[in-house]
């Protein structure tokens, strides 16, 4: 009797042990595929900090992709503009034409999210002060929430930036936008992206809309700072969790 409990004992041990062994494993496989937040803005450096001339990379881009695929930032040395549109991320360089980011080039700063739209408005004729103000009364600017915004359709007109890249010691962002160059479009389809934040978190990031456009053909963009819309659907996702990454 003795001897078959011990042997009871050994089995039942052993048994434990390959439970938890499983249960190890599989919590792992678990933890390792589990996806980002989809309703929480990754922002990369605070825009204050950044802004003082905080330009070197961070994080590179195959890395900041597993945080959203959409969204805006910049390359290491002020290199342009980013925009992040359908997990797709582009580069637009002072000298025009969009071209892929690749995956090994770093960002210094950027706010990308999984966009999912919770609200969709059809606006047409707007300049982007219209823009602005019409969105400001679509949405409840009062609240500590950031909207992501979305806005695709056909522009009569756009005035869009994009920085040239800075050499060390780097230049604060003042002193360095005065090289920016100026981009003209018109009669053109495009999509233009970014976010909305409150003013209790001016600072930490930009308050108010930061938006970037791409065109649909892939051969302009920038910042924007002006445009005309012909017809357009505007897509809002209302944003409540968020996560920054300081340097």
């Amino acid at each position: 009797m003795a001897l078959n409990t011990k042997i009871l004992l050994a089995l039942a041990l052993i048994i434990v042990i390959a439970c938890s062994a499983i249960f190890v494993g599989l919590q792992y496989q678990a933890d390792s595929v589990i996806p980002a937040d989809k309703d929480t803005l990754f922002q990369l450096a605070a825009f204050n900090t950044f802004s003082t001339g905080k330009y070197a990379g961070l994080m590179p881009y195959n890395e900041l992709e597993k945080h959203g695929d959409f969204g805006i930032g910049t390359l290491e040395g002020l290199d342009g503009e980013m925009i992040a549109l359908d997990g797709e991320f582009y580069h637009i360089p002072s000298s025009g034409p969009p071209v892929k980011v690749e995956p090994t080039q770093t960002a210094p700063y950027a706010t990308v999210t999984y966009f999912e739209a919770d609200r969709t408005y059809n606006v047409a004729g707007f300049n982007y002060t219209q823009l602005k103000s019409y969105l400001d009364g679509q949405l409840d600017t009062s609240k500590d929430v950031i909207y992501a915004i979305k806005l695709s359709g056909t522009y009569e007109y756009a005035q869009t930036r994009s920085p040239q890249k800075q050499i060390e010691p780097y230049p604060n962002l003042t002193q360095a936008l005065k090289t920016q160059a100026v981009f003209n479009l018109s009669q053109f389809a495009g999509t233009a992206v970014g976010f909305w934040f409150p003013a209790s978190m001016d600072g930490v990031d930009y308050a108010g809309y930061h938006i970037h456009l791409i065109t649909d053909d892939r051969t302009a963009g920038g910042h924007l700072l002006d445009c005309i819309i012909s017809n357009a659907t505007v897509e809002v996702d209302i944003i409540n969790s968020y996560r920054l990454v300081l340097p």
